[in-house]
């Protein structure tokens, strides 16, 4: 996998250019993070970024998200906490690379499930055996990995599926998987199970698996 998050500059614990940028499941395009390791503090940006808007019959399409690529899409009354409003597409990320897929040419989202490289690299274990860096604001999954090197995964935080804001910058952070609802997600008491049912308009971090692989 890559050492760092999707939209990163730096794969360096406590380094605020660790963080990345902020996915919503199925979407190419990303949002941006926070300027701090330790609180929601908006990164500036060269655009102006408009609002968030709520998931409806038109707002809540591939077509929109495609020709909107900044607007975030809130979940809706009638979306099931995702930024699809009828039903959500499960083919715009796949195994086999898609235009959605927001990765760079040779890397891919990661696998989930069982069958995913966090599955994978937690074996036979109920779970991982990882501790959380209050200093630094995240955990190094190394030894998971099977790497003497720093893994670095910071709790980047998301961005909430109702309103698009900055939340939990400093103590969580969650990792996308194809699966919609398989994911990573760690915070200061330790690592979640990687069956994690996690809402489709939340903005999440990303982490690539190199292509041929996993």
């Amino acid at each position: 996998m890559m050492d760092r998050n999707l939209g990163a500059t730096s794969a360096t614990p406590g380094d605020v250019g660790a963080l990345g940028l902020l996915y919503q499941w199925g979407r190419k395009d990303p949002f941006l993070g926070s300027a701090s390791i330790s609180s929601e503090v908006e990164t500036q940006s060269t655009i102006t970024w408009p609002s968030a808007v709520s998931s409806d019959s038109s707002t809540g399409t591939v077509d929109f998200v495609t020709s909107h690529p900044t607007t975030f899409v809130k979940a809706g009354s009638s979306s099931s906490y995702d930024w699809h409003y009828s039903s959500r597409d499960n083919s715009l990320w796949q195994s086999e690379k898609t235009i959605y897929d927001p990765c760079p040419v040779g890397w891919r989202v990661p696998d989930g499930g069982d069958e995913g490289v966090w599955s994978t690299a937690k074996g036979s274990s109920s779970s991982y055996n990882r501790s959380y860096d209050s200093t630094n604001k995240g955990m190094n999954f190394s030894g998971d990995f099977g790497s003497a090197s720093t893994i670095w995964y910071p709790a980047s935080g998301y961005r909430t599926s109702g309103s698009g804001r900055l939340y939990g910058v400093g103590y969580c952070g969650f990792y996308l998987s194809l699966a919609p609802d398989s994911s990573l997600g760690l915070d200061d008491s330790g690592v979640h199970p990687t069956r994690n049912d996690v809402s489709g308009a939340r903005g999440i971090s990303i982490r690539c698996l190199q292509e041929g692989t996993g």
